[in-house]
């Protein structure tokens, strides 16, 4: 017989930029999702808040608000972020999810940053059961339109942008 195995394939990071840079990067307290490699279309409707902490973690808090059959949905998961030990711009965080679901592991990469106006974040999940899919996605300070670092990286990759679910493309009250 046929023996077969079958597994999960598991999320593996991307290098970070090389260019990140901490101080500065976590000077951009807000941004907002413009792209999302995997949607779901919330995902677009959301934005970081991002605020350093003195003993070297920061806090981020993502707020999801949406309508959606007229509903209003909005919710926040709240993250403490650590760098992971020997590989800048690589985050391990842990956070609580409105669901009641506590302590939910994500690492995330910084793929590339002007450490200024934008950043293209990789996420992957470390606990199970939680729907969070692996993604990439676009931040931006300006939620309109695409920085030119983002472009710039997209070729590169050989990425194109119009082929990611957009935040221009969705109307977050009506969802």
């Amino acid at each position: 017989g046929i023996l077969m195995h079958a597994f999960a394939e598991e999320c593996q990071l991307q290098p970070a930029a090389t260019n990140f840079d901490s101080t500065k990067y976590f000077n951009i307290p807000h941004v907002y999702v413009t792209h999302s490699k995997n949607g779901p279309n919330t995902d677009l409707c959301r934005e970081y808040r991002t605020t350093p902490n003195s003993d070297g973690t920061t806090s981020t808090v993502l707020i999801s608000d949406y309508k959606k059959g007229g509903t209003q949905h909005r919710s926040e998961v709240k993250c403490l972020n650590k760098e992971i030990p020997g590989n800048k711009g690589q985050f391990s965080s842990v956070c609580d999810l409105p669901n009641g679901i506590k302590n939910f592991i994500v690492d995330a990469s910084i793929l590339a940053t002007d450490n200024q106006k934008f950043a293209i974040l990789q996420r992957c999940p470390r606990t199970g059961g939680s729907g969070i899919a692996d993604n990439i996605f676009v931040l931006q300070k300006n939620k309109n339109g695409v920085e030119s670092g983002v472009t710039n990286y997209f070729k590169e990759k050989g990425w194109t942008i119009d082929t990611w679910f957009s935040r221009s493309k969705v109307d977050c009250e009506n969802i």
